[in-house]
């Protein structure tokens, strides 16, 4: 098995923290014409996720490619008052530049669980089991970045990321209505991005009746230009350059984000996410374009 370089590792943090954890239930709730909380309970299922990322400077060596893919099994259940979805990593992939780091079934030796209470409101009450995922990957590292890791995967952070991740999944909908041709407004507290909610059309899902929702969003382009500048200062580095001198002129950047939820339970059926742009920076030598591209996309197995 090849250990996990530090760079290749860093992607894990945006593909696993920014799943949803749905169920599935036998029985529909009534549909109320809002996102109602109300997950299905009892119900295991498959969740595998996605997320491919490339980063090149056109006309020069530099690319940068990473698959990495993720394979939970979850299933919701009641713990008192609240919600407890458990969400076990069975599988876990990575490839960089076209060669396997991962085959999947290394982490199934520790197969590390995580749960996550929410209330009623889909605020998150507690997450459990951090620990054992932090070791977990952290083991699959190369003993050299390892110390880096323990902290970047810390269970607190990873606590932390948890609760950000289900607050953007929940909070931009609950409440809302769900008939075709609704739309709203959502601004993000922490950054100068900002989004629109549609939902586009009805579509089927088993026996339920889903919507799918599309979002575009207002970019903060320093928020893009932070995803590849580490890069792109080592490259300007290797040239002679002084990287502190590397600056962002401009960002063009297109998204496109679908997702299919039963808006009686709030239990996704599918989401994906594309976003393609072109960052221009000026260095020492001039102005440098920077291609990024990400993938990202969920898919359940019931």
């Amino acid at each position: 098995m090849k250990s996990i370089r530090l760079g290749a590792v860093l992607g894990l943090i945006g593909l696993a923290s920014a799943c949803a954890e749905p169920g599935a239930d036998a029985k529909s709730p009534e549909n109320t014409g809002k996102f109602v909380y109300a997950p299905s309970l009892n119900v295991p299922y498959q969740l595998t996720m996605q997320r491919y990322e490339e980063m090149s400077i056109p006309g020069t060596p530099v690319r940068d490619a990473q698959r990495w893919t993720l394979t939970w099994q979850v299933v919701s259940s009641q713990e008192s008052n609240h919600f407890k979805r458990t969400l076990k990593l069975v599988g876990l992939q990575l490839n960089v530049n076209g060669v396997d780091d991962l085959r999947g079934d290394e982490i199934k030796a520790s197969a590390p669980s995580i749960e996550v209470l929410t209330d009623k409101d889909a605020n998150v009450v507690d997450v459990r089991g951090t620990e054992q995922l932090s070791t977990a990957i952290v083991g699959l590292a190369a003993p050299e970045v390892r110390p880096v890791l323990q902290k970047v995967f810390s269970p607190e952070r990873l606590k932390a990321l948890v609760v950000v991740r289900n607050v953007e999944q929940s909070a931009d909908f609950i409440g809302h209505p769900s008939q075709v041709g609704s739309q709203w407004q959502v601004s993000s507290p922490n950054s100068a991005s900002s989004m629109q909610v549609r939902v586009v059309s009805e579509t089927p899902c088993g026996t339920r009746k889903c919507v799918q929702v599309a979002r575009s969003y207002d970019i903060d382009k320093q928020a893009v230009f932070a995803e590849v500048a580490g890069r792109v200062a080592e490259y300007v580095q290797s040239q002679g350059g002084d990287p502190k001198e590397v600056k962002l002129t401009n960002a063009e950047v297109k998204l496109q984000d679908s997702l299919v939820i039963d808006p009686s339970t709030m239990d996704y059926y599918g989401a994906s996410f594309d976003q393609d742009a072109t960052i221009h920076v000026t260095g020492p030598n001039g102005e440098l374009p920077v291609a990024f591209k990400l993938h990202r996309q969920s898919d359940y197995k019931y």
